[in-house]
């Protein structure tokens, strides 16, 4: 029966609305089971194949593929990172992804269902997940939503943005033409009337630079500062976060610029809440799963550490909350120790299925000299050490060590551009001269001489679009104005907030009080690294139901023969 229930949690989590479980560590209490209350039949439990637990591509229809259930890009990088042919848990993809381990267990087994990948069941209720090598590649084979996805974010989604960041500086130069081919059309045709015509034409070109010829700097083919602005092919960075970027600003085109000046580059800490989660799950695994709420402080928005935080005699309150969405997030347990001080222990993160050997780089398969010449090249004497267990110990040991002292997650500040000196220079100034233009051209229209008149063709059109024109030089100079003001705001939070963690990094590296108390408690709760033996299974997905009864009547057997064996 608890195997009947624990293979109705793999097949119905499949289907997040089939199933919901109660229990948040383990996989052994059904509430409700597509609305009926009850467990699955046991016909759809087990099925012959692999390829019947997770359906079967053929014969779906395009309403089921929009369905389908896709992990983030994140979860499918952290699973292509791991060793290869290696098992994974929900815990490893949670600490390497940065995402909540309750996250991991649903997007793995989304990942699972895609790619039809293997899971595992231990008999302690964890599942255990297997992926082929050539993860992206079969992904794509098999869902066409994913190889859909793909497409948009690699190849049209960044010309798109590429366009949509040119056509901003296509913009600027289209309406500084619109404005100015309009005044120096007004300017020309009032200079004909004027009795002091030479004078009005000579103000005409020392104004515009254009004179008759609309196109200016000897027209349409002679030599132009606006070549200057021209797109330039080695350009390649489409609308990457800035963070991400590999090119040099400095070789971003005016075009691009101009989007950039206006709008800015994006949030350089958009992956914030990812790196903190990271940051934590590593820091909580090097402490052996339990921490104290200031080792988790550099990493999260923690107020200033107060000037009595490491004073013993200190009995007033100390606020913690802080902590609680890490806490929350990768399953954290709050535990009082023998001195009142609260310390948090993160159980499942202590859980991993990568093994020793993988976890330093090392081939599940290295032999004992390559596990020899591993530990002298970090330094380690293997002196006493004979059989390969006994190396594998050693290198537990020196993964247990391993980590470094903590470190804080250090949010970066919003820049006003990421192009460079001159190319914003002219992105301003090209804006402040189109807002000149435009009041100046707005100043002319309203005069008395034009009042009722229609400009000719193409004029006519610039004539009944000046208000757009208006706007779209009045907003260009102050989204950036408010965009400037605003970032000042926001660079000073973060400095202070950076700043902070700083502090709460001093505090516990010279702590003498309170918080090495703390420290302390917590060291004598930490355990070690348990990981996850795939031979410790009760239920394989590769396995058939004849194969699986097989199994489990030749360990029920074994396990007679142990009884009788100790009578």
């Amino acid at each position: 029966r608890k195997l009947a229930c624990l293979l109705c949690l793999v097949t119905c989590s499949l289907d997040p609305g089939a199933a919901y479980v109660s229990s948040r560590r383990r996989y052994s209490s059904f509430v409700k089971v597509g609305g009926t209350g009850t467990c699955c039949n046991k016909s759809t439990l087990f099925m012959s194949s692999s390829s019947n637990l997770f359906g079967s591509k053929s014969g779906q229809s395009l309403f089921d593929n929009l369905k389908e259930t896709l992990p983030s890009p994140k979860v499918v990088k952290a699973v292509e990172s791991a060793p290869s042919n290696s098992p994974i848990i929900a815990s490893d993809v949670a600490s390497m992804a940065g995402i909540s381990i309750s996250q991991a267990r649903k997007e793995l087994t989304a990942l699972a269902s895609v790619s039809r990948g293997d899971i595992k069941v231990s008999d302690g209720g964890e599942l255990i997940y297997s992926f082929p090598n050539d993860l992206s590649t079969v992904l794509s084979d098999n869902s066409n939503k994913f190889k859909l996805r793909t497409i948009w974010q690699e190849t049209i989604w960044p010309k798109l943005f590429y366009g949509i960041r040119v056509s901003f500086g296509l913009a600027l130069l289209a309406s500084i033409f619109a404005i100015f081919s309009t005044i120096a059309l007004i300017s020309a045709s009032s200079s004909s009337s004027d009795d002091d015509r030479r004078r009005d034409d000579r103000r005409g070109g020392v104004s515009f630079g254009m004179g008759y010829n609309p196109f200016g700097f000897g027209g349409i083919f002679g030599p132009s500062p606006f070549d200057f602005f021209y797109y330039r092919p080695y350009y390649g960075y489409y609308g990457r976060p800035v963070y991400l970027r590999e090119s040099n600003p400095e070789e971003m085109g005016f075009l691009e610029s101009t989007f950039s000046y206006i709008f800015g580059d994006g949030n350089p800490n958009s992956d914030l809440e990812q790196r903190r989660l990271k940051a934590a799950a590593a820091e909580i695994r090097r402490s052996g799963g339990v921490v104290t709420a200031e080792q988790l402080a550099p990493f999260v928005d923690a107020p200033k550490p107060s000037a009595s935080i490491d004073d013993v005699d200190d009995a007033s309150y100390v606020d913690e909350s802080f902590v609680l969405p890490i806490v929350s997030t990768l399953g954290g347990e709050p535990q009082v120790t023998n001195d009142g001080d609260i310390v948090y222990e993160f159980p499942e993160l202590q859980l991993s299925a990568t093994g020793t050997l993988e976890s330093v780089g090392l081939p599940p398969n290295a032999s004992t000299r390559d596990i020899i010449n591993f530990l002298e090249s970090q330094g380690v004497q293997t002196r006493g050490a004979l059989e390969k267990s006994d190396l594998i110990n050693v290198l537990g040991s020196l993964e247990d060590a391993a980590g470094g002292d903590i470190s804080i997650v250090e949010e970066q500040e919003y820049k006003f551009s990421v192009a460079g000196d001159t190319q914003k220079f002219f992105a301003g100034a090209l804006g402040a001269i189109n807002l000149g233009g435009a009041l100046y051209l707005g100043n002319m229209l309203s005069s008395p001489a034009l009042a009722g008149v229609t400009l000719p063709g193409y004029y006519g059109l610039v004539q009944s679009a000046f208000p757009l024109l208006l706007g779209y030089a009045i907003l260009y100079n102050i989204i950036p104005a408010a965009r400037f003001a605003w970032i000042g705001k926001q660079n000073e939070e973060i400095r202070q907030r950076n700043q902070s963690r700083r502090q709460w990094l001093t505090a516990i590296r010279t702590s003498r009080g309170r918080i090495a108390r703390k420290l302390n408690a917590a060291k004598g709760l930490r355990t070690k690294l348990r990981r996850v033996d795939t031979k410790d299974v009760i239920y394989d997905t590769k396995e058939s139901i004849s194969d699986e009864d097989m199994r489990r009547e030749t360990d029920a057997l074994r396990d007679f023969d142990k009884l009788l064996g100790k009578d």
